[in-house]
């Protein structure tokens, strides 16, 4: 299988570090030509599973100082915003030996660490082996989450505290039928318990004061990446911010819109406005 060194893209951070990492799990679009013979999905149809160029706004976070990581790889090969043990029971030829695997609701709708449906349809040609169960983890999964475990753990270590802001997008039509504007941001925090709830009225203050309709932990609380490092008692907070996709995107295409380049001029400012929020004596004082 051919191998991405590395498997995710790092962005590199201007001017001085603040205590600010952004993750954009679901931004990759490669897959290995050996998994790409195993789709039944064409690439348009793949796009419901992609999150869009969000890495963009990822690289306006880090030009105001923040560390930044991108995906590479699809999310359709393996998904980085999930339990490695996530896995479809259908989707298994035989378990893997790294990992006990765990069907939760989300595995068997189709949305595990392996996505193994789009819909109702099938998304691989045959049940995946251990050995490519296993392959995908520690091409993808593992890298990632490595680096990312290494760059909170620099950050929260140089600056006191941290903040995982962990970027992804929604279809407009999840966004409809709230009786009001579309919704445009939903902040997850795993119901206050994933980061100080100063911050999070600091992203919605920054982002309702730019027009933007946003609302917390609904339609969206979270996914594993925040669950899983967002400790606001060690000093270390993670949100998800879900966009919707028709702010800076066209949903059919994929390709980005004008709207985009507002969205990393907001990106940046937020993160400008945030590192101020992280000094841990003066996030005690607005707790």
């Amino acid at each position: 299988m051919a191998v991405l060194d590395p498997p995710y893209a790092e962005l590199p951070s201007r001017g001085p570090a603040v205590p600010i990492v952004l993750s954009s799990p679901h931004s990759g679009t490669l897959c290995p030509a050996e998994a790409a013979r195993l789709l039944r999905a064409s690439a348009e149809e793949l796009r419901a599973l992609e999150d869009g160029p969000l890495d963009r706004l990822a690289a306006a976070g880090a030009r105001a100082g923040a560390a930044a990581l991108c995906a590479r790889y699809a999310r359709a090969f393996v998904d980085l915003n999930r339990d490695p043990a996530e896995l479809d029971p259908e989707l298994l030829a035989g378990p893997p030996s790294t990992v006990a695997p765990v069907a939760s609701v989300r595995a068997r709708a189709g949305l595990g660490v392996i996505p193994s449906r789009l819909g109702p349809s099938p998304l691989w040609r045959r049940p995946l082996r251990a050995e490519e169960v296993e392959g995908r983890l520690a091409l993808g999964w593992w890298p990632y989450h490595r680096r990312l475990r290494e760059l909170l753990a620099e950050r929260r270590g140089r600056l006191g505290s941290v903040l995982l802001l962990d970027l992804h997008s929604m279809p407009t039509e999840v966004t409809l039928g709230r009786g009001r504007r579309a919704l445009d941001v939903a902040i997850g925090d795993c119901h206050g318990r994933a980061c100080a709830s100063a911050l999070v009225r600091a992203v919605e203050a920054t982002l309702e004061a730019a027009g933007l309709v946003v609302a917390r932990n609904t339609p969206y609380a979270g996914g594993y990446i925040t669950e899983a490092y967002g400790r606001p008692a060690a000093g270390v907070h993670a949100l998800q911010l879900e966009l919707r996709r028709s702010l800076f995107m066209d949903e059919a295409s994929g390709l980005p819109t004008a709207g985009l380049a507002a969205l990393e001029a907001l990106v940046e400012e937020l993160v400008g406005r945030l590192a101020a929020f992280l000094d841990p004596p003066l996030l005690r004082a607005a707790e």
